[in-house]
């Protein structure tokens, strides 16, 4: 190999004698592979780790080093800094022999350096280093086919290249020849590295520190190394100082080449993570998908899968360097990024997103019209966020608007305080629309604070919130009676009374109605706005908890209803409470208007909403009532799964005989603390009677004093009247407190109507269907009564339906209820 000696060829840099290269760094190029590709980011110890190895590890290669400069961003200066190396190195480059003149482009130091290493044919290592120059300007690709082909060609060459960007040479090399890459990742500093490189620093540094250090930094080598060396000099432990991160981001934004790139860093580092759509919205300039992949297989990005997507992020330390440079640098960028991602986060977040950004950007006009148009769902999805939000207004902004004065002073003790508190609502929860917030509006001049409660005390009821309405509803009362406001006064107590109702509290709200102010509204009053308003909602909700406590004027209760003129969740309120009522006293004509008019009240709101899951289940509970059980279920199956719905849908599995799925059913609803008292018992009580179904006695009366107890606790006695007669008598044996709770709601006459209008059906029962009638109180099902009538299954069954249509029974248990003592008359 002409003067080549066994010693490195050409001019290595000055390596730190206390770096610290990770094993598996040394053990990829110790591999010795045709090709080995070192790809890292500037500072990742590229060329530390190739000096190292090449300085420390002896083996028989002769090997030329060879450092890449600017000069080699053209393919000429790559072939002339190439060919003037291995000159040097003595290798025997000769440009005359190629009979190539074309200087100008490198023509003839390219065909040199390829013929002079095809020819040479002892073992020779050729290391590359800053191989990102090469060609960069001109030929890269063509300098990439050039190289793969030598090392394809030659059987003596060994090619080490380290290179900050990905490259043919590495993708298109993996395909024909043995490649060992060296990615970011395995450059990158380890807990156990920086430990390592602290001992020969003489730094004193334990695992969690190690652990923080490479976390916030990335496992970045150079600024790794650079805070273990400042706590050496300044005898302290090892932290991620602000400075030194500071002074590497600004050397590599300065160092960058690329303004696409560098106005990618800058903008990216703006929110705490973005996806590849985010990049596209605040990068506008076209390169943000192609700058997103260079940064990923650079290793300066975190990569992590969401259920939305992949999403990406800095080292939390290289981003707030990032963001330190360009706020002094260039401070209208995180504005500029801000407001971009506002249209975005109205896609993919929804109004808190946009708000959010909105206030990052200083955009408080833009701001305070997404609180007042969203407020309803930002209070009730969004709690906490909002705030937090809500302390980055100036405080003359706070002052002026009566949403962030409320946020500011109340919303922390409504949803628990900053640090926690309940998430009010699933999604498609919030329950006053647009309509009610208007009629709001409507009721006074200007939108105060007091009205900002009131309609949080609104949205947080149907929310499930009870003690954060209670919370606003009572601030709005104490205002009224402070005050001497009597339009406060109302709206609170009248609040408070809907939020007591709605979660089923039959007793508290009976006893709200006894309030002389509010009972002379609702009992006539004024005519003012306001006192229009509570009395309307104040009759639908002593209708409601009168229908809950089965009390005697039930009836005079529910006649008195006002059903509001708008179609709004109030007249939806006012609908359900006649199917309330319908589903418990009334004839079968009196439910079927009301299922017409619950499924009238559906069309008029909005999917996925509680108010629709509310009336939804109505419907649901009197189509079983009506043994339309297939069209109960349907119903069912397109109402939205909240802790509404959960005790209803338990509720028809018991009476499809699917016992253990009505108890798993019932028993996951009850473990929301937003369920109201009328679910929990009815949930209680659908457990009690399928467990009393399954042969399980002792743990369904143990099931049913739990019902017992929500009754004796809230007021409610309406679900009690859900379960058929055999069942409760079972369960509730001779106590007659336990039996008057059954008696409370036939009281008034209810059973003898019901009792009556199935007396009339029964005349049009054939003799043998009466005769299956008869049997079928002896027997369980279909089964026994083919067995004994000596018929089969399939008759049985027949007869049976014609017998429940014919009573309007769901069920056996209502049949057989209805028949008693009628049978016997009718002979």
């Amino acid at each position: 190999m002409g003067g080549l000696g066994r010693r490195v060829r050409g001019a290595l840099p000055r390596a730190s004698r206390t770096a610290h290269i990770p094993a598996r760094v040394l053990a990829a190029l110790d591999a010795r592979a045709p090709l080995t590709v070192l790809r890292g980011p500037r500072g990742y110890g590229k060329t530390t780790a190739l000096v190292h190895w090449l300085t420390t590890r002896e083996d028989d290669v002769p090997t030329i080093y060879v450092p890449l400069d600017a000069e080699a961003r053209l393919a000429a200066g790559f072939w002339f800094a190439l060919h003037d190396t291995l000159t040097d190195a003595g290798l025997g480059v000769d440009v005359a022999a190629t009979g190539t003149v074309d200087a100008e482009h490198g023509e003839a130091e390219r065909a040199a350096v390829l013929q002079a290493l095809l020819q040479h044919e002892e073992p020779l290592r050729l290391v590359l280093d800053n191989f990102h120059e090469a060609g960069l300007l001109d030929g890269r690709n063509e300098v990439d086919e050039d190289l793969l082909e030598l090392v394809r060609t030659s059987a003596a060459l060994e090619l080490v290249v380290a290179t900050r960007a990905l490259r043919s040479l590495e993708t298109v090399g993996a395909l024909s020849v043995d490649l060992i890459v060296v990615r970011p990742a395995d450059l990158a500093m380890q807990p156990e590295d920086a430990r390592a490189l602290a001992e020969r620093h003489g730094v004193a540094m334990t695992e969690d520190q190690a652990d923080e250090l490479v976390m916030e930094l990335g496992g970045w080598p150079a600024a790794v190394r650079t805070c273990i060396t400042a706590a050496a000099v300044g005898g302290h432990f090892a932290t991620v100082e602000a400075a030194t991160v500071d002074g590497y981001i600004e050397t590599l934004l300065a160092d960058l080449r690329s303004a696409s790139l560098r106005e990618f860093l800058m903008r990216t580092a703006v929110p705490d993570e973005f996806s590849a759509a985010a990049a596209r919205a605040i990068v506008p300039n076209g390169t943000a998908i192609r700058e997103l992949r260079n940064l990923r297989l650079g290793g300066l990005l975190r990569e992590r899968e969401t259920v939305d997507g992949l999403r990406y992020s800095y080292p939390p330390a290289i981003r707030d360097a990032i963001r330190r440079v360009t706020a002094e640098q260039y401070p209208e960028v995180e504005r500029e990024v801000h407001i971009a991602l506002m249209a975005l986060a109205a896609q993919e977040e929804g109004p808190i997103g946009v708000l959010r950004h909105a206030v990052r950007a200083r955009e408080w006009d833009t701001a305070l019209r997404i609180i007042e148009e969203e407020w309803s769902s930002l209070v009730t999805r969004h709690p906490q966020s909002l705030i937090e939000i809500a302390v980055q207004f100036p405080h003359d902004v706070v002052a002026s608007d009566p949403r962030l004065r409320v946020v500011r002073r109340h919303l922390p003790r409504m949803t628990g305080g900053s640090d926690g508190g309940p998430t009010w609502a699933p999604a498609g929860a919030g329950f006053v629309d647009a309509a009610v917030r208007q009629r709001w509006r409507e009721m006074s001049e200007t939108t105060d604070e007091i009205l900002v409660l009131v309609q949080s005390g609104v949205a947080a009821i149907f929310a499930g919130e009870n003690d954060a309405a209670a919370y606003a509803f009572e601030r709005v009362r104490d205002h009224g009676l402070t005050h001497d406001d009597r339009t406060a006064r109302l709206l609170g107590i009248a609040g408070l009374l809907t939020a007591k109702t709605i979660h089923g509290e039959a007793d508290l709200a009976l006893d709200l109605l006894e309030d002389p102010e509010l009972a002379d509204v609702v009992a006539g009053g004024e005519d003012d706005d306001v006192s229009q308003l509570v009395r309307v909602g104040g009759r639908i909700m002593r209708a409601i908890a009168s229908i809950d406590a089965m009390r005697p004027d039930v009836h005079d209760a529910v006649e008195a209803i006002v059903e509001p003129a708008r179609r709004d969740e109030l007249w939806a309120l006012a609908i359900n409470a006649r199917g309330m009522y319908a589903s418990i006293y009334g004839s079968s004509e009196d439910q079927a208007k009301a299922i017409g008019q619950l499924r009238s009240a559906l069309r008029h709101l909005e999917p996925g909403g509680i108010a629709e899951s509310t009336v939804g289940t109505q419907l649901v509970e009197l189509l079983v009532a009506g043994g339309m059980v297939d069209v109960a279920e349907q119903v069912l199956d397109r109402l939205a799964e909240t802790f509404v719905s959960s005790s209803t849908r338990a509720y028809l599995l018991h009476f499809q005989g699917r016992e253990q799925e009505a108890i798993d059913v019932a028993t996951r609803g009850l473990t929301d603390p937003r369920m109201t008292a009328r679910s929990r018992l009815l949930s209680e009580l659908v457990i009690a009677a399928a467990l009393y179904r399954l042969g399980q006695l002792t743990a369904a009366r143990q099931r049913f004093s739990r019902a017992v107890r929500i009754s004796h606790e809230t007021g409610q006695r309406r679900p009690f009247a859900m379960v058929s007669s055999e069942v409760f008598d079972a369960l509730a044996g001779h106590d007659p407190e336990l039996l008057a709770l059954r008696s409370l709601t036939l009281a008034d006459g209810t059973r003898e109507r019901r009792t009556t209008a199935a007396s009339g059906v029964l005349e049009t029962l054939s003799a043998r269907e009466l005769q299956v009638l008869l049997a079928l109180r002896d027997q369980p099902g279909p089964a026994g009564v083919a067995e004994a009538l000596g018929m089969s299954v399939n008759t049985a069954k027949t007869h049976l339906r014609h017998v429940y249509r014919k009573l309007g029974a769901a069920n056996r248990d209502e049949a057989v209820m209805l028949s008693r003592g009628l049978v016997s008359e009718r002979r």
